[in-house]
C-alpha cells in the first residue's frame, strides 16, 4: 500500500506547491527501520528525529523508561492448543477470559473493567468470520459451562456435597434446584453474560467503525458496552482507550511492526495489559514463535523488518502515475476542476507546463537511481501524450470529455480499475492493487505421464 500512497503524494504536494503551499509533515512510529529512505521514498524529504537519542537508552531526557516497580507494562502469554485444529483452539481460551473478570475482581471495579472488553485481533477477514462463528455457538457454550463449574464450586464452600446430592448435570439442573435454596451465591454469578460482539473491519463504513470505537470507551455497566470486538489490522492505530487491557491474537501477524503496534493496542491506561497469543500447531510461523517466545520477547524491537516502499518501479506507476498527474493538473487552480474541463487539456500552455515541471521536479527528489528517474520522466511525458491524444480524438469526433460521468455519451479519462469505459483505469482503493483473475477447474484432467 505504500508505494502507491508515494504516488499520490506527488500529485497532491505538486498542486499545493502550484497553490503557493509548503507542506512540512510531522509523523509518529515506533516501529520503523530504514525511516531516512522511506521519507525520502514517499515525502522526497529529509528526517529529522525527534527526541533525539540521549546519552542512555533508557533516558533521552525528553523520555526516560519508567521501571515495572513503578508502573506495571503489558504481559505477553503465548497459547497453543496442540489438540485441537485451528478453528476450535480459540474456543476454550476466549470463553476462558469471558468468565475471568467476574470470577476474579467481583470487589475491584477497575480490573472487573478494564478487562471486561476483549479485543480479538485478525490478520484477515477470513479468521474474523471464523471467530465470529465460534462467538455465537461453542465459545458462549463453554462460557456456560464454565460459569456453572464456579457456582458449584462457591457452592460447594458452604454446603459440601450438594451438588452432588442433588445430582446436578446441567445449567437448567441447577437453576431449578438451587435458585431458592442458595438464591444469594447464584445471584454473585448469574445471569451469565449476554456477550455483545461487534465487527472492526474493512466491511464495515468509515461511520459504523466510529460507533463502534466510542462504544469501546463505554465501562461495562453502561448502555451500548461491548464485550467482544473482533478487528483486523486497521486497529494497529488509532485506537487509543485507556479501559481497554484484554487481547487475543489469533495466530503470529506476518511482521513483528504489525504484532507491536497492534498489542500495544491494550494497556494504555493504569491497568496492565495482557496479550494472549493464540499460536497455530499447523502455522509453522506460530510453532517457530512458540517454541522462542522468551527470546524473542525479550528484545522484539530487535525483529522489525524495513517495509518495502518502492512507489517508482513500473509495476506502481502503470497502476497510479497517471493518478498523480490527474490530481497536480486538477487541483493546482489552473482552469481545470470542473468535471468537463478534462477535454480542455493543453499540454503545451504555459500553466500546464509549470504544473507538469513541478511534477517532474518532485518526482526526482524522491528518487535515488538515476534509471529510475528516466524511466519515471519518460512515462509522465507518455501520459500526457496519451491524454493530449484523447483530447485530440474527441474534438474531432466531437464526443464530450469528462473525467469521469456514468454517461454513454461522455468520453471517460478516468475509470474504475475492473472496468474499461475509461482512458486510465484507476484504483478505489489503496490497498487492492493487484489484478484479479478467475481460475476455472476442470476436473477429469490429468498430467501426461512421462
Amino acid at each position: 500500500m505504500g508505494s502507491i500512497v508515494g504516488l499520490y503524494e506527488v500529485g497532491i504536494e505538486t498542486a499545493l506547491i502550484a497553490r503557493g503551499v509548503r507542506i512540512k509533515y510531522i509523523a509518529s512510529t515506533a516501529t520503523i527501520k530504514n525511516a531516512k529512505q522511506q521519507v525520502k521514498a514517499l515525502f522526497a524529504k529529509e528526517m529529522q528525529i525527534f527526541p533525539p537519542s540521549g546519552l542512555r537508552y533508557d533516558d533521552s531526557y525528553f523520555a526516560k523508561v519508567v521501571p515495572l516497580s513503578e508502573k506495571s507494562g503489558r504481559l505477553y502469554v503465548g497459547y497453543l492448543a496442540p489438540l485441537l485444529n485451528r478453528q476450535e483452539c480459540l474456543s476454550p481460551l476466549a470463553a476462558t477470559l469471558l468468565s475471568a473478570p467476574t470470577e476474579l475482581f467481583k470487589d475491584e471495579e477497575a480490573f472487573l473493567d478494564n478487562w471486561w472488553t476483549q479485543i480479538i485481533y485478525h490478520g484477515s477477514l477470513k479468521g474474523l468470520s471464523n471467530s465470529n462463528t465460534l462467538y455465537q455457538g461453542t465459545i458462549e457454550s463453554r462460557l456456560n459451562s464454565i460459569t456453572l463449574e464456579n457456582l458449584i464450586q462457591a457452592i460447594d464452600k458452604v454446603s459440601p456435597n450438594f451438588c452432588n446430592d442433588k445430582k446436578i448435570k446441567t445449567m437448567d439442573d441447577f437453576l431449578r434446584i438451587t435458585q431458592s435454596e442458595i438464591k444469594q451465591i447464584v445471584d454473585q454469578y448469574l445471569p451469565v453474560r449476554d456477550l455483545t460482539i461487534k465487527e472492526l473491519s474493512s466491511q464495515r463504513s468509515a461511520e459504523e467503525n466510529n460507533q463502534i470505537f466510542n462504544a469501546l470507551t463505554k465501562e461495562h455497566h453502561e448502555e451500548q458496552s461491548i464485550d467482544v470486538a473482533l478487528a483486523t489490522n486497521m486497529v494497529a492505530t488509532g485506537l487509543d482507550v485507556s479501559r481497554l487491557a484484554l487481547m487475543i491474537i489469533n495466530g503470529q501477524p506476518l511482521t513483528t511492526a504489525e504484532y507491536i503496534q497492534a498489542s500495544s493496542r491494550v494497556g494504555r491506561g493504569e491497568t496492565p495489559g495482557i496479550v494472549f497469543i493464540n499460536y497455530y500447531k499447523t502455522q509453522a510461523r506460530s510453532l517457530s514463535h512458540y517454541e522462542n517466545f522468551r527470546s524473542y520477547h525479550e528484545g522484539f524491537y530487535r525483529f522489525v523488518e524495513p517495509s518495502s516502499l518502492t512507489p517508482f518501479t513500473y509495476q506502481a506507476r502503470a497502476r497510479a502515475l497517471h493518478s498523480a498527474l490527474v490530481i497536480a493538473i486538477r487541483h493546482s487552480n489552473i482552469g481545470f476542476l470542473d468535471n468537463h474541463h478534462a477535454g480542455d487539456f493543453d499540454k503545451t500552455s504555459d500553466a500546464v507546463k509549470k504544473v507538469i515541471q513541478l511534477l517532474k521536479i518532485r518526482c526526482k527528489n524522491a528518487i535515488s537511481n538515476n534509471n529510475t528517474k528516466i524511466q519515471t520522466l519518460a512515462h509522465i511525458d507518455k501520459i500526457l501524450d496519451d491524454w493530449q491524444a484523447e483530447v485530440a480524438y474527441c474534438q474531432k469526433n466531437r464526443i464530450k470529455m469528462v473525467y469521469y460521468e456514468n454517461d454513454r455519451g461522455s468520453h471517460n479519462l478516468i475509470c474504475n480499475f475492473d472496468k474499461d469505459n475509461g482512458l486510465w483505469q484507476t484504483l478505489q482503493s489503496m490497498r487492492n492493487v493487484e489484478n484479479s483473475a478467475l481460475i476455472k477447474l476442470i476436473p477429469g484432467l490429468k498430467k501426461d505421464e512421462g
